[in-house]
C-alpha cells in the first residue's frame, strides 16, 4: 500500500504561524507540519507501507502539485497533516479535528474516523470529530481515499505549547500511523527502543560474583581505567564467574 503524505503550507505561507509567545518567539504552522510528517514516514514505513512524500519542499508546493504527484503516484491514501488556528490572537478555541471532501459510506470517511480516534486517544485532547470540507483541493482533487488532520489550536497557547514539542510530534505520528494501520487491518508494529545496558564500575556495585571479580582484581586481571571503573556488564560478570569455577582465572 502507498500512503501519499502531506505536510501543509511552506515554511514563509503568510499568516500561518502562531500569535507570538511571551519570549517573543513563534512557530511557524508548516514547521510543525513537516516534522510530523517526518516522523509518520519513519512510522507508516516500519509498519510495511510504501510511502511518497508530495511536498518534500520547503517553499509552499502549489496544491495542484501535491494532488497531482500523489494521483500520478498511484497512492493509495493521502494524508495531510495541519495546525489549526481560529483568528490571530490567543484564545480558548482547541481540538483535534479530521475533515475529509464528503462525509458519508465511503473510504475516506471510514479512514478518517480510525484516524480521529487514535489521535484523541493517543494525545488526550478535544475531539472535535470528522468534518466536510468540499472547498479544499488536496480533498477534492485527489483520486483516493484523502484526509486532512488539524492536530490542535495554534492560537491557543496551551496546544501552542504541544505543538511546539518534539514529543507531542511524535505522539500525532503515531496516532495517525495507528489509524491507517487499523484501516487496513493491519497490526500496529511499535518503534523498538534500545535500553542502555547496566554497566558495573566498582566490585561493591556488583549484583553477584563480587568474590571472583575482587580476586581478579586483587590479582591484576582485571584492571580498570584511571579512574578505577571497571565498566563490566552482567554478562562479563557472568564469564568471569564461570571460568572461576572451572579454576581457569
Amino acid at each position: 500500500m502507498l500512503v501519499a503524505t502531506d505536510n501543509g503550507h511552506g515554511q514563509e505561507t503568510l499568516g500561518k504561524r502562531t500569535p507570538p509567545f511571551p519570549d517573543g518567539s513563534v512557530m511557524k504552522e508548516n514547521t510543525f507540519n513537516r516534522a510530523v510528517v517526518g516522523y509518520l514516514i519513519s512510522e507508516l514505513e516500519r509498519n510495511g507501507f510504501d510511502t511518497v512524500n508530495v511536498a518534500p519542499e520547503t517553499t509552499d508546493t502549489s496544491l495542484s502539485v501535491r494532488t497531482t504527484r500523489a494521483n500520478n503516484a498511484g497512492a493509495d491514501i493521502y494524508i495531510s497533516v495541519h495546525a489549526n488556528a481560529f483568528g490571530d490572537g490567543w484564545n480558548d478555541a482547541n481540538g483535534i479535528e479530521t475533515l475529509v471532501y464528503r462525509v458519508g459510506d465511503n473510504g475516506q470517511t471510514q479512514l478518517a474516523k480510525l484516524v480521529q480516534a487514535k489521535l484523541i486517544a493517543e494525545t488526550g485532547l478535544k475531539d472535535r470529530g470528522v468534518k466536510e470540507r468540499t472547498d479544499l483541493a488536496v480533498l477534492r482533487d485527489t483520486k483516493m481515499p484523502a484526509i486532512l488532520c488539524e492536530c490542535g489550536f495554534m492560537t491557543n497557547i496551551d496546544e501552542a505549547k504541544l505543538l511546539v514539542s518534539d514529543d507531542y510530534r511524535r505522539k500525532v505520528a503515531r496516532a495517525i500511523c495507528k489509524g491507517v494501520c487499523a484501516y487496513y487491518g493491519k497490526k500496529y508494529i511499535p518503534e523498538v527502543t534500545e535500553v542502555a545496558e547496566k554497566r558495573y564500575n566498582k566490585v561493591e556495585e556488583m549484583p553477584y560474583g563480587q568474590d571472583t571479580i575482587k580476586k581478579m582484581v586483587d590479582s591484576g586481571l582485571l584492571v580498570g581505567d584511571k579512574q578505577g571503573n571497571l565498566n563490566l556488564s552482567e554478562d562479563m560478570v557472568r564469564v568471569f564467574m564461570i571460568l572461576d569455577r572451572k579454576n581457569l582465572l
